[in-house]
């Protein structure tokens, strides 16, 4: 019994020595080093064309496995004329569910309220892109708007990602559109409130180019912006080409166009631990990835 005793005094003393001989550097170690990077990928407006149907899954197959979180489509899954046949969901599906990474899915216009029915597409929209992320394996938190099950949210290490039905085009239903523009309000406005305590980014997924029809939801959005001062990041499709600038009232709101997905592969974005440029994208189209300053 007393050489148990013994044993155990040789090993806190032993620990102790070894704790003098480390002083603060153990504990300034951790605390230095690095954190990890939040990587994931964004598309928009494709396919569109029987070359794309052939472009995109190579475009997805290209994306390295253990890098990204997730991948988002922001909508537009086909041309903006008719027909909205089923048949054409089903397809883009099957490619999408090809990704080695969970993917997440906002609706675009052209396969919902551009349709001749919007009706019919939207019953075509939920049965093969509804809560698309489970259709993989995986540990990310995932928040559903009850009255709205295609808005999304998950936080990542500080960072708020928000998935709105925000669609360009034709007002199909004056009434409807009001309604989704609140319902996206308050989405963003609950998950805010509900990450607030960690929060130190925002990024929200829309398809819709913003212009005076979505004022409604865009100047709550501002108001957010200003208020709680973190950096925001709007990502949307719908304009085809790349963009990257802040048109808003507030400086701290910066909006990205993805590219068309004919024209170049998924846009590679990482948000690091910069409070003040903490967004870095890379086209992958031979030139450096670019950080925002402006």
């Amino acid at each position: 019994m007393e050489s148990i005793k013994l044993s155990y005094l040789r090993s806190y003393l032993l620990l102790a020595l070894s704790l003098l001989a480390c002083g603060n550097t153990c504990v300034a170690e951790e605390q230095d080093s690095p954190r990890k990077n939040i990587v994931f990928y964004a598309m928009g407006d494709v396919p569109y064309a029987p070359e794309e149907d052939q472009l995109l899954p190579i475009q997805i197959a290209e994306i390295p496995e253990e890098e990204a979180a997730f991948v988002v489509h922001l909508g537009d899954i086909k041309r903006g004329l008719p027909p909205c046949h089923d048949s054409i969901y089903e397809k883009v599906d099957k490619m999408l569910q090809e990704s080695k990474h969970p993917v997440f899915i906002i609706p675009g216009d052209n396969e919902w309220n551009d349709c001749l029915f919007p009706a019919e597409a939207w019953k075509n929209w939920e049965r093969h892109f509804m809560r698309f992320e489970q259709n993989w394996q995986h540990q990310l938190p995932v928040f559903r708007q009850l009255s709205r099950e295609e808005n999304f949210a998950l936080t990542l290490d500080g960072v708020l990602f928000v998935g709105i039905n925000l669609v360009g085009g034709r007002v199909h239903d004056a009434e409807e559109w009001t309604t989704r523009h609140a319902q996206n309000v308050e989405w963003v406005q609950q998950n805010i409130e509900r990450s607030q305590k960690e929060l130190r980014a925002m990024v929200i997924f829309g398809h819709a180019l913003p212009k005076p029809i979505h004022d409604d939801f865009f100047g709550p959005l501002v108001k957010a912006a200003r208020r709680y001062g973190v950096p925001v990041l709007y990502m949307h499709g719908d304009g085809h080409t790349w963009i990257k600038d802040r048109p808003f009232q507030v400086k701290n709101i910066l909006r990205v166009q993805v590219d068309q997905g004919g024209k170049a592969p998924p846009l590679k974005v990482t948000i690091t631990h910069n409070p003040v440029e903490p967004f870095v994208f890379d086209r992958r189209m031979a030139e450096p990835p670019t950080s925002e300053s402006k």
